[in-house]
């Protein structure tokens, strides 16, 4: 979320980022303003969604988010208000899908449109899960003539591969302290 901040403050061309082992990136083929990717948990989908929806470990789960402070909650919706270690906050409003294991989300403030969208779907193996985001992030009115969609771009595929490398590790360490109590 830390790069929704910047994309606030602050044309794809399809090809593939340097992402970290296990993470994929990639501009989406059907918008230019979408950036997508993929990873694989070491746990099973129902478990992986419902620690997501659980927006008090956003801060153990995102090192970039230090409080969490539900607002309000109305079943598959929620406000949430994300603060960061420098003092920046997003203001985001959750409309999730629970039995399609999707986690859907807009920051509500800014100069920018953005939403996320994060897939909870059953992995290639038993107990784990293949996880799926779609950023989308739009500069409007005065702030895009001083920000390049290919700077907006690239804040996009930092944010997809950080999040979905701090899923991975997040659930990559709470399976290896699980194993090791065994």
């Amino acid at each position: 979320m830390r790069s929704v901040v910047l994309v606030f403050a602050a044309g794809c061309v399809s090809h593939a980022v340097v992402a970290p082992r296990g993470v994929q990136v990639w501009e989406s083929r059907n918008s230019d303003a979408i950036t997508e990717g993929e990873t694989t948990l070491d746990v099973d989908p129902q478990t992986a969604y419902a620690t997501a929806v659980d927006y008090k470990r956003w801060s153990a789960i995102f090192p970039d988010v230090v409080h969490v402070d539900v607002t309000s909650t109305a079943g598959v919706d929620a406000r949430v208000t994300l603060v960061h270690a420098d003092g920046n906050r997003d203001n985001v409003h959750f409309h999730n899908q629970p039995g399609a294991g999707i986690v859907w989300f807009e920051d509500t403030g800014g100069a920018a449109q953005v939403w996320a969208e994060i897939a909870f779907q059953p992995g290639d193996r038993p107990n784990t899960t293949r996880v799926h985001s779609r950023l989308y992030a739009s500069v409007h009115g005065i702030a895009s003539l001083f920000v390049s969609d290919a700077h907006v771009r690239e804040l996009r595929e930092q944010r997809v591969s950080d999040d979905l490398v701090h899923l991975h590790a997040y659930f990559a360490n709470r399976y290896a302290v699980s194993r090791s109590r065994r």
